[in-house]
């Protein structure tokens, strides 16, 4: 009776150090693939051709002919053309497309909301007179024949993106002491290329830990009104 009791508790003891050992394997995490970062790349948690993989991919996207990585990381030029590589075996770069997409489709979505009506400035050391909130449909009432300008809030370091439903009416994206941000013209939402018809990203540099202003400048011209929306990117949008 002894032997089979001493048996049972024995086996039981076998099984618990199976099931752990199992439980703990390398199958149960994401094992990362050697590419060679020459003829193929490291997209999720597999290697692919090369050829395969669009200009500034798999971790970036372009800025009309410039690359833009999502990990803040410089370009490497492969044969002749730059890309952006994964940091790491996960599926970052399908989330970072799905997020482009997103926020194209949540913009949309604003469409159906009664404008905030916006009277623009034609000096730039008026521009604290003219806010446009982030997340909210403005229509910006322009003086025609001259400069104007329109502020939205900076919260942190990071990009937004800017949809105007008017083509060649924004001049340029400043900060607060009038020096140039970097921005680059996405061309359309594909999403609603009608309603807006330029997208621009703007990469926003405050590291001051308050919220610092933002100018939009529009060009001279003879346009009353253009419709724009603020989106910061990276932020997670519920639908509305």
């Amino acid at each position: 009776m002894k032997i089979k009791i001493l048996s049972a508790v024995f086996l039981s003891f076998v099984l618990v150090i199976l099931a752990t050992s199992c439980a703990t394997e390398d199958g149960d995490e994401i094992t990362c693939p050697t590419c060679d970062n020459e003829t193929q790349l490291l997209v999720g948690t597999k290697c692919v051709p090369i050829e395969d993989i669009d200009t500034c991919g798999p971790d970036g996207h372009s800025h009309g002919n410039e690359c833009h990585c999502f990990s803040d990381q410089e370009p490497t030029e492969i044969g002749g053309a730059e890309y952006c590589l994964q940091q790491g075996c996960s599926g970052d770069n399908e989330d970072n497309s799905q997020e482009t997409e997103d926020l194209e489709q949540h913009a949309c979505e604003h469409l159906g909301d009664t404008p905030e009506e916006v009277s623009a400035v034609s000096s730039f050391d008026e521009f604290s007179n003219a806010h446009v909130d982030l997340e909210h449909l403005a229509q910006i009432e322009l003086t025609t024949g001259s400069e104007n300008f329109v502020h939205f809030p900076g919260q942190e370091t990071g990009e937004v993106a800017v949809f105007i439903d008017t083509v060649g009416i924004v001049d340029g994206f400043l900060d607060a002491e009038e020096n140039e941000l970097e921005a680059h013209n996405e061309g359309e939402n594909s999403d609603c290329p009608g309603d807006f018809k330029e997208v621009w990203h703007v990469e926003i540099t405050n590291d001051s830990g308050s919220v610092k202003p933002q100018i939009i400048r529009f060009g001279e011209n003879e346009a009353e009104q253009v419709q724009i929306l603020i989106l910061e990117i990276g932020e997670e949008h519920e639908d509305r």
